[in-house]
């Protein structure tokens, strides 16, 4: 019988018989097979190390992108203010129709525009009774002054 020993020679290339035959396909099968897990295993890596190196230039992008880095810190320079930031903001016939009170005397909206015109009422009290008065018809903490 022969001696079927692994190694670098192997001793049964030359082996004619069928157990033979049969270990030298086993053995070209797994060699095979190796060469398409480490082909496989390359593979691999590359696409690990293309994926990294996406990655890294990604997040290079992402830190030199001032725009976006705003966004993700909630600050935008393009951002818009809403009704939900202020409240409700009275149009700006609402405000010019609205009476006010002064000195406990109720008085159009134009009659105190004038007053406060022409120095008889100081703007500060005119826009606390205006935003006061808008209060009362729906629309509380708003003031958008009238000109």
């Amino acid at each position: 019988m022969s001696d079927y020993q692994d190694g670098p020679n192997y001793a049964y290339q030359d082996d004619q018989t069928l157990l033979g035959q049969a270990m030298m396909k086993a053995r070209m099968a797994e060699q095979a097979a190796n060469q398409a897990k480490q082909e496989a295993l390359a593979a691999e890596a590359i696409e690990r190390a293309k994926q990294a190196e996406i990655d890294r230039a990604v997040e290079l992008s992402v830190q030199n992108n001032q725009q976006l880095w705003a966004q993700r810190n909630g600050f935008s320079p393009n951002r818009m203010v809403s009704s939900k930031d202020v409240g409700i903001v009275a149009p700006r016939e609402v405000i010019e129709s609205t009476p006010v009170r002064f000195n406990g005397w109720e008085i159009s909206g134009q009659q105190a525009r004038d007053m406060v015109e022409f120095g008889q009422w100081s703007k500060a009290d005119y826009d606390k009774a205006l935003s006061e008065a808008l209060a009362q018809r729906g629309y509380p903490g708003s003031f958008q002054k009238a000109r």
